[in-house]
């Protein structure tokens, strides 16, 4: 059976990030200092052999990819974007005060923040009641953030059906919803940009965490 080591990163700080506001599937360039993050990733991931590179399909995640690619020691690599590995969709929460807007879900639910929220009804809850606020409810659902990764996994399998070191640079509260669903605690933990989190993998369907989470820069 095949093995995949799978590195999955969020891509360097962006323009949006500086004001935190929520970007899901809208979309910010990088700053310097995001810039900064990810040739430091790259550099902590020089040594390691990767046979496959893949990214979101939003520009943030490409120049992140790109940048981190350029501090590898491998000459050429397959290189792919992937909508899968997408940011978790805010729907008519995108561009706004991302503390604002949890702030009044989680106070008009009777919690005191979004980290109150997942340590007493988990992180599928706060998606739920975003879903259940947005006039459009259109905000996606944990669930779907899941299908949507297993989705990606199925991908690398195809695309690498021999197994091996696999680089995804994706988006913080995607990353933080997968390491949820692997068992990681995320309350008041989200993943820091250009932040590297591992997992191993042998079939989509089998997946376990190694590390969450670990700073670069």
């Amino acid at each position: 059976m095949a093995e995949y080591h799978l590195y999955l990163v969020r891509h360097g700080q962006t323009f949006l990030n500086t004001f935190h506001r929520l970007q899901g599937w809208i979309d910010s360039g990088l700053t310097e200092l995001g810039k900064k993050q990810a040739i430091a990733t790259g550099a902590a991931l020089h040594n390691i052999n990767f046979n496959l590179v893949v990214s979101s399909d939003l520009n943030r995640a490409i120049q992140t990819r790109d940048l981190i690619v350029q501090q590898l020691s491998s000459a050429t690599l397959p290189i792919q974007s992937d909508p899968a590995f997408r940011e978790v969709f805010f729907s008519a929460f995108e561009g706004l005060p991302a503390d604002l807007v949890f702030q009044r879900i989680a106070q008009r639910n009777g919690f005191i923040s979004q980290d109150d929220i997942i340590a007493k009804k988990g992180f599928a809850y706060v998606r739920q009641l975003m879903q259940d606020d947005d006039p459009t409810h259109k905000a996606e659902l944990y669930p779907d953030v899941i299908t949507r990764f297993r989705k990606g996994l199925a991908h690398i399998t195809q695309a690498l059906p021999t197994g091996g070191n696999v680089l995804i640079v994706s988006h913080g509260a995607f990353i933080r919803t997968i390491a949820d669903y692997l068992g990681a605690n995320i309350v008041n933990n989200f993943p820091s940009n250009a932040g590297v989190t591992e997992l191993a993998m042998s079939l989509p369907s089998n997946v376990r965490m190694v590390e969450y989470n670990r700073s670069t820069l």
